[in-house]
């Protein structure tokens, strides 16, 4: 662990410096054997000198990395860059689950000499001028040291940003159930043991145990203003499913010609957006040529259109919403029978995005 801290430490001092390009000729023999002696069959792209060491930068298996060594030939750690595609499916999933309007600036892989290899993402808020932050994982996707946002204050601020009035309506409810009377059972006094005969009760009284009833776990209770706004948009069409988003919620259903959509409908019955499952003959040829050159060995499950309703896109201010196309692919990993789901965004043009975020809504750019 310590050897890991002195890493991420030499890691931070290497990135606030500028490196000063070295011929060949001007590397110790000792540090030339050094980086033989770590990587075999790479490509070596120039020498550099940061912070009091030399740095390699070699290219291997088309993964640009560098590699950093004393000036007595010592491995001390070695830096790869990482497509955000490539990364392990938990590192993607925990960053895309909890950090809705965040985007990832730099993904790496770093190899260190202690053997505390790890994975490295520098995230911060969409937007110009955000403050960076750091999140490390172990190899099996671990998150073990961050200085990023606690998720929930993310996520709440999120939702808040998109609708502030959905926060004072849930805190409104909380305090509502807090005031509803009841005064909890009385484990063990005379009323429990008369009420259950119990006729091996040891007649001490029991401590005082408040009981909340749990929430129904089936269909969500949908607002009449929601069920008569979808009746409005779309007469004599059944609903196949409801279910909750976040504060809103979304009509699984089927239209005249047999397509699956989803339209999520806020708590006031207005509509935020609708998705439209694409057919396999009809997936856009650009988006499709795409994939082709970026995940030759991945097969497309589903793509689906979301497109921002007209009324809900004029009261969004602080962003320009546009249609975007959701795409999700799976892929069989190397080495391994476990298959993975990658999930990208593109937009209306057809023009790659990067990976998508859960609840995570698409910023249109000029």
């Amino acid at each position: 662990m310590r050897k890991f801290l002195l890493a991420i430490a030499l890691f931070a001092c290497v990135l606030s410096a500028q490196g000063q390009k070295l011929r060949l000729s001007d590397i110790p023999q000792e540090v030339r054997m050094g980086l033989e002696n770590t990587y075999t069959d790479y490509k070596l792209l120039g020498w550099f000198f940061e912070t009091g060491q030399y740095v390699a930068e070699i290219d291997i298996d088309n993964r640009t990395g560098r590699v950093f060594l004393t000036a007595n030939g010592n491995w001390q750690f070695t830096i790869f860059n990482v497509p955000e595609q490539e990364l392990p499916t938990l590192v993607a999933n925990y960053f895309i689950n909890n950090y809705p309007g965040y985007r990832i600036k730099k993904s790496e892989y770093v190899e260190d000499y202690g053997g505390d290899n790890y994975y490295r993402l520098v995230i911060s808020m969409k937007g110009i001028g955000q403050t960076e932050y750091e999140m490390i994982y172990d190899t099996r996707g671990k998150l073990i040291k961050t200085n990023a946002p606690d998720p929930g204050y993310v996520k709440k601020d999120y939702i808040a940003r998109l609708n502030p009035e959905d926060i004072e309506r849930q805190q409104k409810k909380m305090a509502d159930r807090t005031a509803l009377p009841g005064t909890g059972l009385q484990i063990g006094d005379e009323n429990y043991v008369a009420a259950n005969k119990d006729p091996e009760g040891s007649g001490k009284r029991g401590r005082k145990v408040d009981i909340e009833t749990p929430e129904a776990l089936n269909t969500p209770k949908i607002p009449e203003s929601v069920t008569k706004a979808f009746e409005k948009k779309y007469p004599r069409i059944e609903v196949d499913e409801w279910n909750m988003e976040d504060t809103c919620y979304n009509a699984n259903f089927k239209n005249r010609q047999n397509n699956n959509l989803q339209a999520l409908f806020m708590p006031d019955g207005s509509i935020v957006t609708v998705t439209t499952d694409v057919q396999k003959a009809r997936y856009p040829r650009l988006i499709m040529k795409d994939l082709d050159e970026r995940y030759p060995n991945a097969k497309v499950s589903i793509v689906r259109k979301v497109e921002y309703d007209i009324k809900y896109r004029r009261t969004v201010t602080d962003r320009k919403l546009d249609q975007y196309f959701y795409v999700e692919l799976t892929e069989k990993i190397r080495g391994r029978k476990d298959v993975k789901t990658i999930k990208l965004l593109y937009d209306k043009s057809f023009k790659y995005q990067g990976l998508a975020g859960t609840g995570d809504d698409y910023e249109y750019e000029d």
